[in-house]
């Protein structure tokens, strides 16, 4: 009796909701220890002193708080908590009409998604789970939804921009993200036979070539201190303008090449490309489905265009996180149907021949083992899903 109870569990809710119930857990501790954290003060930086680069969420945060005589950790954490719910529901919206093998599995649960936010929690440098990424990806996942749940070309189209413009002043990183929008686009008219407009590439075009020399134009021109002084003032902070957090934000992009520092080793471009294994997977599962080859080719330059980020920033485990979430969602969600992808694929007639419960076991261990620190130069092997638990256990005990 209860052996078949615990058939009838679905496992990818329960583990969904597993994650979910760790996310908002989380969330209470950096709630908890949000200004004792490293981290939390350049989440509301804002335009105080001029334009800044990532400060539309500091801004809304900060007026909100000003307005209502909030304490600022609870609007931001307030925030995250419901672009989480957003995320997993999402998640759970477009996953759960999928077929469930070992496969499924192994790209749903990979490391490098979510157990990767989970990795840094209860540190002095605990930040990833409330870093801006989680915009970036939840906006795009929203994009993916409207692209395939609206038919109406106008307001696609119109949110698309909308969501763009939006996700780059929160964190101007989605710059190189655009062509993954064009993607989705594409597929979204392809979909639905609808021809493309010339006038609606050149005007998507205009304004990513605007934001991109805002950015370039502005890039420095603002009194900082200000920022800083006012966030002192307003909310009793003590911050300043030496703090590690703050000293990077109007850096140069000179100074910021990674192939330059002097600890740098060419052994950790190799490194993270093992790391990203399942993206090539991914694209190597694509090429095979995908009888688009333009839609593929416009796949691939979309990739490309991210890589610019890895040499101009430290934070590789970041940027392999965000970029298999947008290779995951472009692949699957707008080019297969609900059994295509996971049951109907090159690496699923290979591992045909094997026994299926040795696979899944072997599909658990590798999702439970290991997950990514947030440098290139930091040891990731031994950050699981079970240190995240034992750093969880020990924190509430």
């Amino acid at each position: 009796m209860v052996l078949n109870n615990i058939r009838k569990i679905d496992i990818f809710t329960a583990l969904l909701f597993f994650f979910f119930t760790l996310y908002l857990l989380n969330l209470i501790v950096l709630h908890y220890n949000f200004d004792s954290l490293i981290t939390s003060g350049y989440l509301l930086i804002n335009y105080d002193g001029g334009f800044l680069r990532r400060a539309l969420l500091g801004e809304v945060i900060t007026s909100i708080s000003l307005s209502f005589k909030l304490q600022p950790k609870n609007v931001l954490i307030f925030f995250y908590t419901s672009l989480y719910i957003l995320f997993f529901y999402m998640n759970y919206f477009f996953f759960r009409k999928f077929e469930k093998n070992y496969i499924f599995y192994f790209f749903v649960f990979s490391p490098i998604y979510l157990t990767y936010p989970l990795a840094d929690v209860s540190s002095e440098f605990a930040g990833t789970l409330i870093s801006r990424e989680v915009f970036l990806i939840t906006f795009y996942l929203l994009f993916c939804f409207l692209c395939k749940k609206i038919d109406n070309r106008t307001i696609v189209y119109s949110l698309g921009l909308i969501v763009m413009l939006v996700s780059t002043f929160i964190y101007e990183l989605t710059i190189l993200c655009y062509p993954f929008y064009y993607f989705a686009y594409y597929f979204f008219l392809k979909d639905r036979k609808l021809s493309i407009k010339i006038y609606e590439l050149v005007l998507a075009t205009l304004l990513f070539l605007l934001i991109i020399l805002l950015h370039i134009y502005f890039y420095g021109k603002n009194d900082f201190q200000t920022v800083i002084n006012n966030l002192n003032t307003n909310f009793g902070f003590n911050y300043s303008l030496d703090n590690y957090i703050f000293s990077w934000l109007n850096q140069d992009i000179d100074k910021q090449l990674v192939f330059f520092l002097p600890n740098f080793k060419i052994s950790y471009v190799f490194k993270y490309l093992f790391y990203a294994h399942p993206i090539f997977l991914l694209l190597f599962i694509s090429y095979k489905n995908i009888n688009d080859k333009f839609g593929f080719a416009l796949l691939i330059f979309s990739i490309i265009s991210f890589l610019i980020v890895f040499v101009i920033a430290i934070d590789w485990a970041r940027f392999v996180h965000i970029l298999y979430c947008f290779s995951l969602y472009s692949i699957i969600f707008l080019n297969f149907d609900n059994h295509s992808f996971f049951k109907v694929n090159p690496i699923e007639k290979y591992l045909s021949k094997f026994n299926y419960k040795i696979l899944s076991f072997f599909v658990f261990i590798y999702c439970s083992l290991w997950t990514l620190e947030l440098t290139f130069w930091q040891n990731h092997l031994s950050y699981g899903i079970i240190y995240v638990l034992k750093k969880n256990f020990l924190y509430f005990y």
